[in-house]
């Protein structure tokens, strides 16, 4: 019998990637998307399943059709970015919602299937699950968000025999940040917020003039937790990732923050303001 794997978001990037290979290593696997319409081609061996995690009946009827279930990877989401005084309240629910709500949602409807086969969780979190990063303060909420739900189910889940990760890549990749959600409210802001706006405008401007990062090793990382019988809370990938989390652990906390901050404030500078060093 065919191990079963639900992934979400795989519509392109990474949950599509991550769908062709377990498809390819024997997995059954199950491809969530919001929109079937627009499912990938050719894929035969992979089993499209419409779900859009801000709609909590679409969320019940996916995991109704699920008997048994072998793991569910939580990977959908995406990124609102912009000064907080940007964010309109539909915008802040919206983005808890489908990054942090809906996947609790679906992996407690799931949990029944899971049981059955005494499955894995793993959560696709962030660097932003762990440090807090300037005009990001929903999405890290969010991620922030997934990494105590996902500890806490980590000492919830063993007794009944089941399994949670956390797999938290550094940086970003060229389609997520290419697919964005501005802040709508920009009308009145602050001019110190207009200018920390053009700063990041301008810093993912050349970051998506770079090649993307290859997300093979995001899908190693995940392939070697299915693989390991008890797999470890949490795995960082990338560098930057590694590096953030141990200047954070080593160094004295108001120390770390004044480094960050620093490079924040580099990172941000508009482009008129690039003649004068940080202060």
């Amino acid at each position: 019998m065919k191990r079963k794997v639900l992934i979400t978001g795989c519509s392109s990037g990474l949950g599509l990637a991550l769908a062709r290979q377990l498809s390819q290593d024997g997995w059954q696997v199950l491809a969530a998307v919001r929109d079937i319409a627009q499912r990938p081609a050719g894929l035969p061996d992979i089993e499209f399943l419409p779900l859009d995690l801000a709609d909590s009946g679409a969320i019940a009827r996916l995991a109704a059709q699920i008997d048994e279930l072998d793991c569910l990877v939580n990977n959908a989401g995406y990124g609102l970015v912009g000064p907080f005084s940007s964010y309109t309240l539909h915008q802040m629910q919206h983005q808890l919602q489908v990054n942090f709500l809906g996947p609790a949602q679906l992996t407690q409807a799931l949990l029944p299937a899971l049981r059955r086969r005494q499955g894995r969780v793993i959560v696709l979190s962030s660097l932003s699950g762990e440090t807090g990063l300037p005009l990001n303060s929903l999405y890290c909420a969010s991620k922030f968000a997934l990494e105590g739900w996902a500890e806490s189910l980590a000492h919830e889940l063993p007794a009944q025999g089941l399994q949670i990760a956390l797999v938290e890549p550094g940086g970003r990749r060229t389609r997520f940040a290419a697919n964005l959600r501005w802040g709508e409210q920009t009308q009145q802001l602050a001019a110190t917020e207009q200018a920390q706006l053009r700063g990041y405008r301008a810093l993912l401007a050349r970051l998506l003039a770079r090649p993307g990062k290859d997300e093979g090793a995001v899908i190693a990382a995940i392939a070697s937790l299915l693989q390991r019988a008890q797999m470890p809370l949490r795995t960082r990938v990338g560098s930057d990732a590694q590096s953030l989390h141990w200047l954070k652990r080593l160094l004295p906390e108001r120390l770390a923050q004044r480094l960050l901050a620093r490079q924040f404030r580099t990172l941000l500078a508009a482009p008129a303001d690039r003649s004068e060093p940080p202060a």
